[in-house]
C-alpha cells in the first residue's frame, strides 16, 4: 500500500529516474570494445537521430567527460567527412593494427596521447580518401573517446571553414589577421600579408571553382587538417588541377599553408629602362640592333664558336645570346638570359631590380618566398625561369631571367 501511494504521487518521475540509475549502473559496469565503440560511432555517422541514443550507450568512464553537445558536433564532422565525394553509407569497419596507427598518426601523436587504437570505415566501392575513427587506451585497456582528440579535432575544423568562409567573401583584411600569426621574419611587414590574403582572395575569387561544400577533406586529427579543393583553373587558364591547403596547430598558434604560384607577370622577360621596354628574352637581336637599343657598347664579350653562344658583359647587366650566326662584323643571335649584376637605371619588368629588400620583393610578387624566390613566367610558346638572390644584408643582389 505505501509503495502504490509512492509511485501514485510521482510515478511518471521516479520510474524515469530508476530507469536513469539502472542504466548507469549498467553502462558503468560494463565497459565496450573498442568493436563495439566503433559500431556505435558508425551508427551515428549513418544517421544523424542515432546521435543521442549512441551518446548514451557509451559508458561515461569512456567518454572522457565530453559533453553530449562536443560530441554531436564531432558527429556531424565525421558525417561530413564520411559523405564527402557520394561515398554514401558506411557498410562496415575494419579494425587497424598498431602499426597501421603509428603510420597514419606519426610519433608525434602517439607520445601525445599514448596506446591509440583505430578503425577504417569501409563503403560499398572503395574511396580516395579513407576515414578513419581513433581511441585513446587507459592503462587498463579501456578504449576511450577522448575529450581532447575530439575538441582539438572540432576547434581546427571550425577554423578551417572560418578560413575559406573570409576567402569566400573576399574578406582580405580577416584573412591577413589569420595568416599573420604563422610569419616570422622582419620581411612579413603588414602590408606584405596583406598583399598574400589579397592574392589569395583573387586567386579563390577567379580560379577556384569549387564550391566550399565540395572542398574534400584528406586528414583530420588533433592538431592537422588538409584539405584539398577538386577543382582550380590552372594558370595557363585550360585545365583543371586541384589545391592543397593544410592546417597545423602547435604552441597555442594555428598556421595556414596555402601555396599559390607567383602570378604569371610576363613583364618579366623584358629589360626595362624606366618606362621603356627594351629587349625581350626569346627575341632574336644583332649585335648592332644591340648597340642602338641599349645605347651603349659592351665592357667586354665572351664567345663560343663550338655552341655558338656570345655572352655581352656591361657593367651592371649581362646578356646571353645562343644560335649565334656571324655575318662580317655583325653577328645575330637569341636572347635567351638578361642578368642583373647591380642597382642601375635597368630592370626585370617593372617591377625587379637589384637593391631591393625582401619585404619590397614580396610586396610585387607576395607568394616568391614559397618558391625560393624562383618565378615562372609562362607566355605561351616558351617558359621563363626568373631567379632572385640576396647579399647578406637581405637586399637583393641579382635577377635574372632565362629561357627554359
Amino acid at each position: 500500500m505505501c509503495i502504490m501511494v509512492l509511485f501514485s504521487s510521482g510515478a511518471c518521475n521516479m520510474a524515469e529516474q530508476l530507469r536513469n540509475s539502472l542504466h548507469v549502473r549498467i553502462t558503468v559496469q560494463h565497459d565496450i570494445s573498442v568493436q563495439e565503440m566503433t559500431r556505435l560511432i558508425v551508427s551515428a555517422i549513418n544517421d544523424k537521430r542515432n546521435t543521442a541514443d549512441v551518446y548514451s550507450q557509451i559508458p561515461s568512464d569512456q567518454t572522457d567527460g565530453l559533453s553530449y553537445s562536443y560530441f554531436y558536433e564531432y558527429m556531424n564532422i565525421l558525417r561530413t567527412v564520411s559523405t564527402q565525394d557520394n561515398n554514401g553509407k558506411v557498410v562496415s569497419f575494419r579494425i587497424i593494427s598498431d602499426d597501421e596507427c603509428l603510420n597514419l598518426l606519426g610519433g608525434d601523436l602517439i607520445n601525445r596521447y599514448g596506446q591509440i587504437k583505430g578503425a577504417e570505415l569501409m563503403y560499398s566501392s572503395d574511396v580516395e580518401y579513407p576515414l578513419y575513427i581513433f581511441f585513446t587506451v587507459k592503462e587498463n585497456g579501456e578504449v576511450t573517446l577522448s575529450k581532447d582528440w575530439v575538441t582539438s579535432i572540432i576547434n581546427i575544423y571550425n577554423y578551417s571553414n572560418h578560413y575559406f568562409t573570409l576567402l569566400d567573401e573576399t574578406n582580405a583584411d580577416a584573412v591577413k589577421a589569420l595568416l599573420m600569426p604563422g610569419f616570422s621574419g622582419e620581411e612579413y611587414t603588414d602590408e606584405v600579408v596583406y598583399a598574400k590574403a589579397q592574392m589569395l582572395c583573387e586567386f579563390y575569387r577567379l580560379r577556384v571553382m569549387s564550391n566550399i561544400s565540395e572542398y574534400e577533406i584528406t586528414r583530420l586529427v588533433p592538431g592537422q587538417m588538409t584539405v584539398r579543393i577538386p577543382e582550380t583553373i590552372a594558370a595557363e587558364g585550360d585545365l583543371f588541377e586541384d589545391h592543397i591547403v593544410s592546417f597545423t596547430y602547435q604552441n597555442g598558434v594555428y598556421n595556414i599553408d596555402d601555396k599559390i604560384n607567383a602570378a604569371n607577370d610576363i613583364n618579366l622577360v623584358y629589360l626595362v629602362r624606366g618606362d621603356e621596354r627594351l629587349i625581350r628574352a626569346g627575341n632574336e637581336y644583332s649585335y648592332s640592333q644591340l648597340n642602338s637599343v641599349i645605347g651603349s657598347v659592351p665592357s667586354t664579350f665572351s664567345y663560343d664558336p663550338d655552341n655558338n653562344m656570345i655572352i655581352v658583359i656591361y657593367s651592371d647587366l649581362v646578356l646571353r645570346f645562343d644560335d649565334v650566326v656571324m655575318t662580317g662584323e655583325d653577328w645575330e643571335g637569341s636572347l635567351t638570359s638578361i642578368h642583373l649584376i647591380s642597382s642601375s637605371i635597368y630592370s626585370l619588368g617593372y617591377n625587379l631590380y637589384p637593391g631591393m629588400t625582401r619585404s619590397q620583393v614580396l610586396m610585387a610578387y607576395p607568394f616568391a618566398d614559397e618558391t625560393g624566390y624562383t618565378i615562372t613566367v609562362n607566355s605561351g610558346a616558351n617558359e621563363y625561369e626568373v631567379t632572385i638572390l640576396f647579399s647578406e644584408d637581405g637586399t637583393v643582389e641579382s635577377v635574372k631571367v632565362m629561357n627554359n
